[in-house]
Protein backbone atom coordinates (compact mmCIF):
# COMPACT_ATOMS: atom_id res chain seq x y z
CA UNK A 1 0.00 0.00 0.00
CA UNK A 2 1.27 3.61 -0.41
CA UNK A 3 1.64 5.94 1.96
CA UNK A 4 1.88 9.67 1.34
CA UNK A 5 2.07 12.88 3.34
CA UNK A 6 -0.01 15.02 0.90
CA UNK A 7 -2.99 13.71 3.35
CA UNK A 8 -3.72 14.36 6.71
CA UNK A 9 -5.09 10.99 8.11
CA UNK A 10 -5.18 11.26 12.33
CA UNK A 11 -3.91 8.20 14.34
CA UNK A 12 -6.98 8.68 16.33
CA UNK A 13 -10.25 10.56 16.45
CA UNK A 14 -12.15 11.03 19.83
CA UNK A 15 -15.92 10.93 18.57
CA UNK A 16 -18.95 12.04 20.24
CA UNK A 17 -22.16 10.11 21.10
CA UNK A 18 -25.44 10.32 19.10
CA UNK A 19 -27.44 13.19 20.34
CA UNK A 20 -31.24 13.15 20.89
CA UNK A 21 -32.82 12.99 18.07
CA UNK A 22 -34.43 16.76 17.12
CA UNK A 23 -37.34 17.79 15.04
CA UNK A 24 -35.44 20.66 13.41
CA UNK A 25 -34.35 18.24 10.62
CA UNK A 26 -37.68 18.06 9.02
CA UNK A 27 -38.46 21.62 9.77
CA UNK A 28 -35.35 22.77 8.10
CA UNK A 29 -36.52 20.32 5.04
CA UNK A 30 -40.29 21.93 4.88
CA UNK A 31 -38.26 25.17 4.91
CA UNK A 32 -36.07 24.06 2.18
CA UNK A 33 -39.55 23.09 0.30
CA UNK A 34 -40.80 26.54 0.69
CA UNK A 35 -37.75 27.71 -1.05
CA UNK A 36 -38.21 25.60 -4.13
CA UNK A 37 -42.05 25.67 -4.16
CA UNK A 38 -40.74 29.42 -4.61
CA UNK A 39 -39.14 28.78 -8.24
CA UNK A 40 -41.90 26.75 -9.19
CA UNK A 41 -43.06 27.57 -12.99
CA UNK A 42 -46.65 25.77 -13.09
CA UNK A 43 -48.05 24.97 -16.65
CA UNK A 44 -50.81 23.13 -18.71
CA UNK A 45 -48.49 19.95 -18.75
CA UNK A 46 -47.53 20.27 -14.93
CA UNK A 47 -44.78 22.42 -13.02
CA UNK A 48 -40.71 22.57 -13.57
CA UNK A 49 -38.70 24.41 -10.66
CA UNK A 50 -35.87 26.83 -12.18
CA UNK A 51 -32.67 25.26 -11.30
CA UNK A 52 -31.11 28.64 -10.20
CA UNK A 53 -33.61 30.87 -8.97
CA UNK A 54 -31.42 34.07 -8.99
CA UNK A 55 -30.95 33.39 -12.59
CA UNK A 56 -34.22 32.77 -14.38
CA UNK A 57 -33.04 32.81 -17.71
CA UNK A 58 -31.29 29.58 -17.68
CA UNK A 59 -33.07 26.75 -18.02
CA UNK A 60 -30.84 24.27 -17.34
CA UNK A 61 -26.98 24.32 -15.11
CA UNK A 62 -25.19 20.56 -15.05
CA UNK A 63 -27.90 18.31 -16.26
CA UNK A 64 -30.61 18.68 -19.00
CA UNK A 65 -33.73 20.19 -17.63
CA UNK A 66 -35.23 16.88 -16.62
CA UNK A 67 -32.39 15.10 -15.00
CA UNK A 68 -32.02 14.27 -11.50
CA UNK A 69 -28.85 15.63 -11.46
CA UNK A 70 -30.22 19.67 -11.20
CA UNK A 71 -33.49 19.07 -12.99
CA UNK A 72 -36.74 18.45 -12.32
CA UNK A 73 -36.68 14.38 -11.61
CA UNK A 74 -34.42 15.30 -8.32
CA UNK A 75 -36.89 17.78 -6.85
CA UNK A 76 -39.66 15.25 -7.79
CA UNK A 77 -37.64 12.54 -5.33
CA UNK A 78 -37.47 15.07 -2.60
CA UNK A 79 -40.89 16.02 -2.30
CA UNK A 80 -41.99 12.13 -2.62
CA UNK A 81 -39.93 11.68 0.57
CA UNK A 82 -41.00 14.74 2.02
CA UNK A 83 -44.86 13.67 1.71
CA UNK A 84 -43.95 10.50 3.41
CA UNK A 85 -42.46 11.95 6.46
CA UNK A 86 -45.34 14.30 7.22
CA UNK A 87 -47.94 12.32 5.66
CA UNK A 88 -49.08 16.32 3.58
CA UNK A 89 -50.86 15.39 0.73
CA UNK A 90 -49.64 18.56 -0.58
CA UNK A 91 -45.93 17.57 -0.62
CA UNK A 92 -47.28 14.58 -3.01
CA UNK A 93 -49.03 16.63 -5.28
CA UNK A 94 -45.65 19.01 -5.99
CA UNK A 95 -44.56 15.43 -6.64
CA UNK A 96 -47.07 14.47 -9.18
CA UNK A 97 -47.46 17.84 -10.71
CA UNK A 98 -43.36 17.90 -12.00
CA UNK A 99 -43.77 14.02 -13.08
CA UNK A 100 -46.48 15.30 -15.03
CA UNK A 101 -44.41 17.75 -16.55
CA UNK A 102 -41.90 15.12 -17.20
CA UNK A 103 -44.75 12.89 -18.60
CA UNK A 104 -45.18 15.35 -21.40
CA UNK A 105 -41.48 16.64 -22.11
CA UNK A 106 -39.14 13.68 -21.54
CA UNK A 107 -38.76 12.94 -25.49
CA UNK A 108 -38.80 16.63 -26.55
CA UNK A 109 -35.73 17.58 -28.14
CA UNK A 110 -35.66 20.81 -26.25
CA UNK A 111 -34.85 19.00 -22.95
CA UNK A 112 -32.34 17.15 -24.10
CA UNK A 113 -28.28 17.58 -24.43
CA UNK A 114 -26.22 18.17 -27.13
CA UNK A 115 -24.04 15.62 -25.10
CA UNK A 116 -24.85 11.88 -25.70
CA UNK A 117 -23.16 11.03 -22.16
CA UNK A 118 -25.55 13.51 -20.47
CA UNK A 119 -28.90 12.01 -22.28
CA UNK A 120 -28.14 8.33 -21.22
CA UNK A 121 -26.36 8.88 -17.92
CA UNK A 122 -27.80 8.06 -15.08
CA UNK A 123 -27.90 11.27 -12.84
CA UNK A 124 -28.06 12.99 -15.81
CA UNK A 125 -30.51 11.65 -18.28
CA UNK A 126 -33.28 9.51 -19.34
CA UNK A 127 -32.43 6.31 -16.72
CA UNK A 128 -32.73 8.74 -14.00
CA UNK A 129 -35.65 10.54 -15.26
CA UNK A 130 -37.23 6.62 -15.74
CA UNK A 131 -36.44 5.23 -12.26
CA UNK A 132 -38.04 9.19 -10.81
CA UNK A 133 -41.41 8.07 -12.92
CA UNK A 134 -41.24 4.72 -11.67
CA UNK A 135 -40.55 5.67 -7.72
CA UNK A 136 -43.98 8.04 -8.58
CA UNK A 137 -45.77 5.07 -9.48
CA UNK A 138 -44.66 2.83 -6.98
CA UNK A 139 -45.81 5.96 -4.68
CA UNK A 140 -49.10 7.12 -6.12
CA UNK A 141 -50.16 3.58 -8.24
CA UNK A 142 -51.21 5.48 -11.39
CA UNK A 143 -50.36 3.62 -14.32
CA UNK A 144 -49.20 7.27 -15.91
CA UNK A 145 -45.99 6.87 -14.57
CA UNK A 146 -45.42 2.94 -14.85
CA UNK A 147 -46.13 3.33 -18.52
CA UNK A 148 -44.11 6.57 -18.94
CA UNK A 149 -41.42 4.51 -17.27
CA UNK A 150 -42.00 1.95 -19.75
CA UNK A 151 -41.57 3.88 -22.88
CA UNK A 152 -38.48 5.33 -21.81
CA UNK A 153 -36.98 2.35 -20.90
CA UNK A 154 -37.82 0.83 -24.15
CA UNK A 155 -35.79 3.88 -25.88
CA UNK A 156 -32.94 3.62 -23.84
CA UNK A 157 -33.15 -0.46 -24.78
CA UNK A 158 -34.07 0.54 -28.72
CA UNK A 159 -30.26 2.34 -28.13
CA UNK A 160 -27.84 -0.31 -26.97
CA UNK A 161 -25.50 -1.33 -29.40
CA UNK A 162 -25.16 -5.01 -29.04
CA UNK A 163 -22.46 -7.48 -30.46
CA UNK A 164 -20.82 -10.69 -29.62
CA UNK A 165 -18.88 -9.06 -26.57
CA UNK A 166 -22.45 -7.41 -25.24
CA UNK A 167 -23.99 -4.60 -24.71
CA UNK A 168 -23.01 -1.51 -24.52
CA UNK A 169 -24.28 2.57 -25.26
CA UNK A 170 -21.41 5.08 -24.84
CA UNK A 171 -18.84 2.75 -24.79
CA UNK A 172 -17.72 4.08 -21.56
CA UNK A 173 -17.78 1.42 -18.79
CA UNK A 174 -18.27 3.39 -15.68
CA UNK A 175 -20.91 4.72 -13.21
CA UNK A 176 -21.68 7.98 -15.04
CA UNK A 177 -21.83 5.70 -18.41
CA UNK A 178 -23.08 2.11 -18.89
CA UNK A 179 -22.40 1.14 -15.52
CA UNK A 180 -24.81 2.94 -14.75
CA UNK A 181 -27.28 2.46 -17.20
CA UNK A 182 -26.66 -1.42 -16.27
CA UNK A 183 -27.65 -0.79 -12.78
CA UNK A 184 -30.88 0.91 -13.83
CA UNK A 185 -31.81 -1.97 -15.85
CA UNK A 186 -31.32 -3.97 -12.69
CA UNK A 187 -33.98 -2.05 -10.78
CA UNK A 188 -36.19 -1.73 -13.95
CA UNK A 189 -35.62 -5.77 -14.13
CA UNK A 190 -37.37 -6.06 -10.72
CA UNK A 191 -39.47 -3.00 -10.28
CA UNK A 192 -41.42 -2.94 -13.78
CA UNK A 193 -41.57 -6.73 -13.72
CA UNK A 194 -39.77 -7.16 -17.26
CA UNK A 195 -37.08 -10.26 -17.28
CA UNK A 196 -35.87 -8.90 -20.54
CA UNK A 197 -34.08 -6.20 -18.46
CA UNK A 198 -31.57 -8.38 -16.45
CA UNK A 199 -30.77 -10.03 -19.78
CA UNK A 200 -29.41 -6.81 -20.87
CA UNK A 201 -27.84 -5.98 -17.78
CA UNK A 202 -25.99 -8.90 -18.17
CA UNK A 203 -24.77 -8.36 -21.51
CA UNK A 204 -23.77 -4.88 -20.76
CA UNK A 205 -21.98 -6.37 -17.62
CA UNK A 206 -20.22 -8.50 -20.65
CA UNK A 207 -18.77 -5.58 -22.25
CA UNK A 208 -17.83 -3.70 -19.54
CA UNK A 209 -15.90 -6.93 -18.21
CA UNK A 210 -14.28 -6.99 -21.31
CA UNK A 211 -13.10 -3.18 -20.82
CA UNK A 212 -11.07 -4.56 -17.88
CA UNK A 213 -7.35 -3.78 -18.65
CA UNK A 214 -4.43 -5.41 -15.92
CA UNK A 215 -2.82 -3.43 -13.57
CA UNK A 216 0.48 -4.20 -11.82
CA UNK A 217 -1.95 -5.34 -9.45
CA UNK A 218 -5.46 -6.24 -10.39
CA UNK A 219 -7.79 -4.48 -13.03
CA UNK A 220 -8.90 -1.18 -13.60
CA UNK A 221 -10.99 0.62 -15.89
CA UNK A 222 -10.25 3.76 -17.58
CA UNK A 223 -12.78 6.33 -18.54
CA UNK A 224 -13.64 7.80 -21.67
CA UNK A 225 -11.81 11.84 -21.31
CA UNK A 226 -14.24 13.86 -23.93
CA UNK A 227 -12.48 14.71 -26.77
CA UNK A 228 -13.42 18.82 -26.02
CA UNK A 229 -12.43 18.14 -22.75
CA UNK A 230 -9.55 20.32 -21.03
CA UNK A 231 -8.65 17.35 -19.06
CA UNK A 232 -5.39 14.81 -19.76
CA UNK A 233 -6.40 12.36 -22.18
CA UNK A 234 -5.03 9.98 -20.71
CA UNK A 235 -7.08 11.07 -17.26
CA UNK A 236 -7.41 8.24 -14.79
CA UNK A 237 -10.34 8.58 -12.03
CA UNK A 238 -10.21 5.27 -9.95
CA UNK A 239 -13.38 6.19 -7.84
CA UNK A 240 -17.24 6.58 -8.19
CA UNK A 241 -18.74 7.55 -10.25
CA UNK A 242 -16.09 7.82 -13.02
CA UNK A 243 -13.54 5.21 -12.56
CA UNK A 244 -13.06 1.61 -11.24
CA UNK A 245 -14.75 1.51 -8.21
CA UNK A 246 -18.07 2.16 -10.05
CA UNK A 247 -17.63 -0.79 -12.92
CA UNK A 248 -16.48 -3.02 -10.47
CA UNK A 249 -19.22 -2.10 -8.18
CA UNK A 250 -22.07 -2.76 -11.15
CA UNK A 251 -19.94 -6.04 -11.72
CA UNK A 252 -20.62 -7.27 -8.06
CA UNK A 253 -24.25 -6.07 -8.36
CA UNK A 254 -24.72 -7.88 -11.67
CA UNK A 255 -23.30 -11.01 -9.68
CA UNK A 256 -25.87 -10.93 -7.12
CA UNK A 257 -28.57 -10.92 -10.18
CA UNK A 258 -27.25 -13.15 -12.22
CA UNK A 259 -24.86 -15.66 -10.11
CA UNK A 260 -22.56 -15.12 -13.41
CA UNK A 261 -18.98 -15.80 -11.83
CA UNK A 262 -17.08 -13.59 -13.59
CA UNK A 263 -18.57 -10.80 -12.58
CA UNK A 264 -17.61 -11.74 -9.09
CA UNK A 265 -14.25 -12.45 -10.00
CA UNK A 266 -13.59 -8.82 -11.48
CA UNK A 267 -15.16 -6.70 -8.97
CA UNK A 268 -12.51 -8.52 -6.71
CA UNK A 269 -9.58 -7.52 -8.87
CA UNK A 270 -11.01 -4.10 -9.08
CA UNK A 271 -10.98 -3.34 -5.56
CA UNK A 272 -7.49 -5.51 -5.02
CA UNK A 273 -6.05 -2.48 -7.89
CA UNK A 274 -7.96 0.14 -5.60
CA UNK A 275 -6.55 -1.17 -2.23
CA UNK A 276 -3.02 -1.23 -4.17
CA UNK A 277 -2.91 2.44 -4.69
CA UNK A 278 -5.01 3.37 -1.43
CA UNK A 279 -3.27 5.50 0.92
CA UNK A 280 -3.50 3.99 4.19
CA UNK A 281 -2.34 5.16 7.46
CA UNK A 282 -3.51 3.15 10.77
CA UNK A 283 -7.00 1.93 10.30
CA UNK A 284 -7.22 4.98 7.90
CA UNK A 285 -7.43 5.10 3.89
CA UNK A 286 -8.30 7.62 1.27
CA UNK A 287 -7.49 7.03 -2.58
CA UNK A 288 -6.52 9.83 -5.14
CA UNK A 289 -9.10 11.58 -7.03
CA UNK A 290 -7.14 11.47 -10.37
CA UNK A 291 -4.17 10.45 -11.88
CA UNK A 292 -1.54 11.19 -13.65
CA UNK A 293 -1.65 14.59 -12.10
CA UNK A 294 -3.56 15.02 -9.09
CA UNK A 295 -2.62 12.21 -7.46
CA UNK A 296 -2.26 14.18 -4.01
CA UNK A 297 -5.56 15.56 -4.26
CA UNK A 298 -8.35 13.29 -2.06
CA UNK A 299 -12.05 14.11 -2.69
CA UNK A 300 -14.12 12.75 0.27
CA UNK A 301 -18.03 12.46 -1.04
CA UNK A 302 -19.83 10.77 -3.38
CA UNK A 303 -18.23 11.66 -6.39
CA UNK A 304 -14.15 10.63 -6.35
CA UNK A 305 -14.35 9.92 -2.70
CA UNK A 306 -14.89 7.30 -0.23
CA UNK A 307 -18.42 7.84 0.16
CA UNK A 308 -18.96 6.23 -3.06
CA UNK A 309 -15.50 3.95 -3.27
CA UNK A 310 -16.74 2.55 0.29
CA UNK A 311 -19.80 0.59 -1.77
CA UNK A 312 -17.93 -1.55 -3.66
CA UNK A 313 -16.09 -2.66 -0.39
CA UNK A 314 -19.37 -3.22 1.56
CA UNK A 315 -21.30 -4.97 -1.71
CA UNK A 316 -18.35 -7.50 -1.42
CA UNK A 317 -18.51 -7.84 2.08
CA UNK A 318 -22.32 -8.58 1.75
CA UNK A 319 -22.10 -10.98 -0.80
CA UNK A 320 -18.84 -12.81 0.10
CA UNK A 321 -18.89 -12.58 3.50
CA UNK A 322 -15.59 -11.93 3.82
CA UNK A 323 -13.86 -9.75 6.83
CA UNK A 324 -11.14 -8.03 4.23
CA UNK A 325 -14.17 -6.17 2.53
CA UNK A 326 -15.76 -4.68 5.90
CA UNK A 327 -12.29 -3.73 7.34
CA UNK A 328 -12.10 -1.78 4.16
CA UNK A 329 -15.28 -0.67 4.36
CA UNK A 330 -14.04 0.93 7.51
CA UNK A 331 -11.40 2.11 6.46
CA UNK A 332 -12.53 4.59 3.53
CA UNK A 333 -15.10 5.79 6.21
CA UNK A 334 -12.27 6.44 8.81
CA UNK A 335 -10.61 8.27 6.08
CA UNK A 336 -13.47 10.65 6.35
CA UNK A 337 -13.85 10.41 9.93
CA UNK A 338 -10.19 11.78 10.96
CA UNK A 339 -10.10 14.16 8.18
CA UNK A 340 -11.20 17.37 9.81
CA UNK A 341 -14.42 17.71 8.11
CA UNK A 342 -17.11 19.32 8.70
CA UNK A 343 -15.60 22.08 10.78
CA UNK A 344 -12.12 22.15 8.42
CA UNK A 345 -12.17 22.68 4.66
CA UNK A 346 -9.72 19.86 3.07
CA UNK A 347 -8.93 20.51 -0.70
CA UNK A 348 -10.79 17.64 -1.32
CA UNK A 349 -13.96 19.41 0.55
CA UNK A 350 -14.20 22.69 -0.05
CA UNK A 351 -17.13 24.72 -0.16
CA UNK A 352 -19.76 22.51 -0.93
CA UNK A 353 -22.54 20.77 0.31
CA UNK A 354 -24.64 18.69 -2.15
CA UNK A 355 -24.98 16.04 -2.55
CA UNK A 356 -22.86 15.02 -4.92
CA UNK A 357 -19.36 15.55 -3.54
CA UNK A 358 -20.14 17.83 -0.04
CA UNK A 359 -21.77 17.12 3.36
CA UNK A 360 -25.00 15.77 1.83
CA UNK A 361 -23.90 13.50 0.45
CA UNK A 362 -21.53 12.38 3.18
CA UNK A 363 -23.91 12.64 5.87
CA UNK A 364 -26.45 10.31 3.84
CA UNK A 365 -23.44 7.58 3.55
CA UNK A 366 -22.61 7.74 7.09
CA UNK A 367 -26.27 7.57 7.98
CA UNK A 368 -26.81 4.51 6.13
CA UNK A 369 -24.02 2.86 6.91
CA UNK A 370 -24.70 3.40 10.69
CA UNK A 371 -28.24 2.08 9.98
CA UNK A 372 -26.60 -1.59 8.21
CA UNK A 373 -23.84 -1.43 11.05
CA UNK A 374 -25.26 -0.84 14.03
CA UNK A 375 -22.46 1.88 14.32
CA UNK A 376 -23.30 4.57 16.29
CA UNK A 377 -20.26 7.20 16.03
CA UNK A 378 -21.50 6.90 11.97
CA UNK A 379 -24.73 8.34 13.03
CA UNK A 380 -22.78 10.68 15.31
CA UNK A 381 -21.00 11.72 12.78
CA UNK A 382 -23.57 11.85 10.39
CA UNK A 383 -25.47 14.33 12.44
CA UNK A 384 -22.22 16.62 13.21
CA UNK A 385 -21.61 16.69 9.13
CA UNK A 386 -25.89 17.85 8.74
CA UNK A 387 -25.66 20.36 11.43
CA UNK A 388 -22.52 22.11 10.57
CA UNK A 389 -24.34 22.32 6.87
CA UNK A 390 -27.60 23.92 8.14
CA UNK A 391 -25.52 26.59 10.07
CA UNK A 392 -24.59 27.45 6.19
CA UNK A 393 -28.44 27.91 5.24
CA UNK A 394 -29.25 31.41 4.35
CA UNK A 395 -32.92 32.13 4.53
CA UNK A 396 -33.34 35.25 2.39
CA UNK A 397 -36.62 37.46 1.96
CA UNK A 398 -37.85 34.60 4.22
CA UNK A 399 -38.34 32.00 1.49
CA UNK A 400 -36.81 29.26 2.73
CA UNK A 401 -33.74 27.20 3.41
CA UNK A 402 -30.93 27.40 0.30
CA UNK A 403 -27.14 27.04 0.30
CA UNK A 404 -25.14 28.61 -1.50
CA UNK A 405 -21.73 26.98 -2.61
CA UNK A 406 -18.42 26.64 -4.90
CA UNK A 407 -19.78 23.46 -6.83
CA UNK A 408 -16.60 23.58 -9.33
CA UNK A 409 -13.54 23.36 -7.04
CA UNK A 410 -10.95 25.43 -9.25
CA UNK A 411 -13.60 28.27 -9.10
CA UNK A 412 -13.79 29.22 -5.63
CA UNK A 413 -15.38 32.63 -6.56
CA UNK A 414 -18.35 31.10 -8.74
CA UNK A 415 -20.48 30.60 -5.94
CA UNK A 416 -24.56 29.24 -6.41
CA UNK A 417 -27.92 28.60 -4.68
CA UNK A 418 -29.54 25.39 -6.95
CA UNK A 419 -32.77 23.33 -6.66
CA UNK A 420 -31.60 20.32 -7.71
CA UNK A 421 -31.22 16.60 -6.15
CA UNK A 422 -27.33 16.44 -6.73
CA UNK A 423 -26.25 19.72 -6.57
CA UNK A 424 -27.98 21.76 -4.75
CA UNK A 425 -31.44 22.15 -2.40
CA UNK A 426 -33.54 18.94 -2.78
CA UNK A 427 -30.99 16.58 -2.18
CA UNK A 428 -29.76 18.61 0.98
CA UNK A 429 -33.01 18.41 2.14
CA UNK A 430 -33.83 14.47 1.41
CA UNK A 431 -30.51 14.13 3.85
CA UNK A 432 -32.91 16.38 6.38
CA UNK A 433 -35.88 14.25 6.21
CA UNK A 434 -33.51 10.88 6.57
CA UNK A 435 -31.47 12.09 9.75
CA UNK A 436 -34.97 13.40 10.87
CA UNK A 437 -36.62 9.46 10.08
CA UNK A 438 -33.64 7.96 11.78
CA UNK A 439 -33.67 10.02 14.73
CA UNK A 440 -37.33 8.57 15.45
CA UNK A 441 -36.70 4.65 14.68
CA UNK A 442 -37.81 5.03 11.39
CA UNK A 443 -35.22 5.36 8.75
CA UNK A 444 -35.57 5.14 5.25
CA UNK A 445 -34.80 6.32 1.62
CA UNK A 446 -35.93 5.85 -1.64
CA UNK A 447 -32.78 3.86 -2.82
CA UNK A 448 -30.68 5.02 -6.25
CA UNK A 449 -29.69 1.63 -7.98
CA UNK A 450 -25.67 2.60 -7.36
CA UNK A 451 -26.79 2.50 -3.06
CA UNK A 452 -26.32 -1.10 -1.22
CA UNK A 453 -27.12 0.72 1.81
CA UNK A 454 -30.68 2.67 1.78
CA UNK A 455 -33.59 1.31 3.12
CA UNK A 456 -36.12 1.67 0.13
CA UNK A 457 -39.34 4.03 1.28
CA UNK A 458 -42.42 2.28 1.21
CA UNK A 459 -45.05 3.56 -0.67
CA UNK A 460 -47.25 6.88 0.01
CA UNK A 461 -49.87 6.31 2.29
CA UNK A 462 -51.94 9.62 3.20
Amino acid sequence: MGTSSAVALATSATLPGAPEPSSDYLEAAKSTAAWIRSAAIKTDAGTFWHPEPDHTERVKTISPPNGIYSGNAGIVLFFLQLAKATHDRSYLEDAKAGANRIVATWNDAAMQDASPSRNLGFYSGTPGIAFTLAEVWKATQDSRYRDAALAITRQIVEQSKRSAGGAEWLGNPVIGGDAGIALYLLYAADTLGEPAYLELASQAGKRIAERARKDRVGVRWQGTVPAASSLPQDAYFPNFEMGTAGAAYTLARLHRATKEQQFIELAQEGARHLQSIATVQDEQALIFYRAPDLTNLYYLGFCHGPTGTARLFYELSQQLQGREYAQWTERLSRGVLTSGIPEKQTPGFWNVVCQCCGSAGVSDFFLALSDATGRSEYLAFARRVTDQMLSRATTLNGQGHRWYQAWTRVKPWEVSAETGYMIGAAGIGSNLIHLHLAGIGHYEAIAFPDNPFAKESAAYAG
